[in-house]
């Protein structure tokens, strides 16, 4: 059964979520010792903390071991192997970048385009993974709701930068960044189910136009 977003919150208070949000990150930035298993420990934050505040379910290491081994057995090691590859690609060109070479200014404007579409995608990907549907869906829906919400992807994008810039000052609090980047990612999804909802609702309500129209005459 699931609950309103806002009473569960509200029944474990902001500091609660806050507080859940720091373990999971602990718990993703364990998962990127084996490097493939990155962003799957990151779409298993995604899930558990959407699983905490839509049905009312607790934050635990027991938990997010339990969503990580689910998701490893839903997708093909490539989805699991590609992340990782498509960071070491863009690491190695914002090295290449660093170092001066020609043309570096062209290369920056492409390397920042391809990385902030990257991002998005990643994160609305990881959000929207659900155990019933395949990640090549899932890839194409993460596609296609990063260019139908702009606001939820500037959102995302603004997220990832501001994780970004604390883990560059502030080096130590990396291995909780993830936390808070998940719970970001899982509310843009929330948010856009929602409101996708919303929109079908509105458009299957009879209105009270359409009814006259279709009478005759006659009729009161």
């Amino acid at each position: 059964m699931t609950t309103d977003p806002r009473t569960a919150l509200g029944r474990f208070g902001r500091f609660g979520l806050f507080a859940d949000c720091l373990l999971l990150g602990l718990l993703v930035a364990a998962t990127t010792v084996g490097v493939v298993t990155a962003y799957p420990g990151f779409v298993a934050a995604c899930a558990v903390l959407r699983d905490r505040v839509a049905q009312d379910r607790s934050i635990g290491p027991g938990a997010y071991v339990a969503r990580l081994r689910q998701i490893a057995r839903t997708g093909p090691p490539a989805f699991f192997v590609v992340p990782p590859l498509v960071a070491a690609v863009l690491g190695a060109d914002a090295l290449a970048v660093a170092a001066g070479v020609p043309g570096r200014m062209g290369l920056l404007f492409v390397l920042s385009a391809c990385a902030a579409a990257i991002v998005v995608v990643g994160l609305r990907l990881a959000a929207m993974w659900r155990p019933d549907r395949r990640w090549p869906e899932l890839t194409r829906a993460a596609v296609r709701a990063a260019a139908a919400d702009p606001a939820g992807s500037a959102l995302l994008l603004t997220a990832a930068g501001v994780a970004v810039v604390i883990a560059i000052t502030v080096p130590v609090t990396a291995p909780l960044l993830p936390g808070p980047l998940a719970l970001a990612a899982a509310a843009v999804d929330m948010r856009g189910g929602r409101r996708l909802s919303q929109e079908v609702g509105h458009q299957n309500r009879p209105s009270r136009r359409r009814g006259l129209v279709g009478r005759h005459p006659g009729e009161q």
